[in-house]
């Protein structure tokens, strides 16, 4: 089953973040973990990690603002097909 990969709240009055780079590849396996993507604030810059084992599937690019919880992309189970961007 799929796991989605969300932006996180590093402060209490965030609303957003920017993808900065994406460190696992599209398609890459991973581990719980495992950094996947740095995100940038107005005030820090912090990495990602995997809170489940799976293939990689990107769904915000670098350099753009997700809403807090918002999806930032995928973790699928080998076999799974793409998620859509909403779903989750």
């Amino acid at each position: 089953m799929a796991h989605a990969i969300r932006m996180p709240k590093l402060g209490l009055t965030m609303t957003e973040g920017t993808v900065s780079e994406w460190l696992a590849a599209p398609g890459q396996q991973v581990q719980p973990g495992d950094v996947l993507l740095l995100v940038e604030t107005d005030k820090t810059s912090v990495e990602v990690e995997a809170e489940a084992a799976g293939v990689v599937q990107q769904v915000a690019g670098p350099g753009e603002a997700i809403e807090v919880e918002g999806v930032i992309g995928w973790l699928l189970a080998p076999g799974e097909g793409p998620v859509g961007a909403d779903e989750g």
